[in-house]
């Protein structure tokens, strides 16, 4: 198994780290990447973190898992990235395992990835998770 790790502008630290951390820990191999254009993404308590890899130099066909941390601001960051919105439909329709924390589940909601699936986010954000039975 080989999963992606999206970073963006305004990520939760916390959310993204433990995520990375569990992953390798579990011995899947886990790329992070950076939606921003630099390697340097500064998370919502503005703390850096170097991304391995920058959105335009990954094939995300070639991984089993995408998955997007949570943060308002990152995940308003990811919910803007075309290349990232085309991605995660690729993704669904091919099967693929998608997971978001926190309030990045508003991104798959506005993708229609939803419909008929439960999900839960973070309070507030329940409205944007158009087509999902909430949990």
């Amino acid at each position: 198994m080989k999963a992606l790790v999206f970073l963006a502008t305004g990520f939760e630290e916390l959310e993204a780290i433990g995520t990375i951390d569990i992953l390798r820990r579990g011995e899947i191999e886990t790329v992070t990447v950076s939606v921003t254009g630099h390697k340097t993404v500064t998370g919502v308590h503005g703390i850096p973190v170097i991304a391995d890899e920058l959105f335009e130099n990954i094939d995300c066909t070639r991984f089993d898992a995408l998955v997007l941390p949570g943060g308002g601001p990152g995940s308003e960051n990811l919910n803007k990235h075309e290349g990232l919105r085309k991605a995660l439909v690729d993704a669904y329709e091919n099967n693929r395992l998608l997971a978001a924390i926190c309030a990045s589940p508003r991104v798959f909601g506005s993708l229609g990835l939803l419909k008929g699936k439960k999900a839960t986010c973070y309070p507030g954000i329940e409205p944007e998770l158009t087509g999902a039975t909430l949990v």
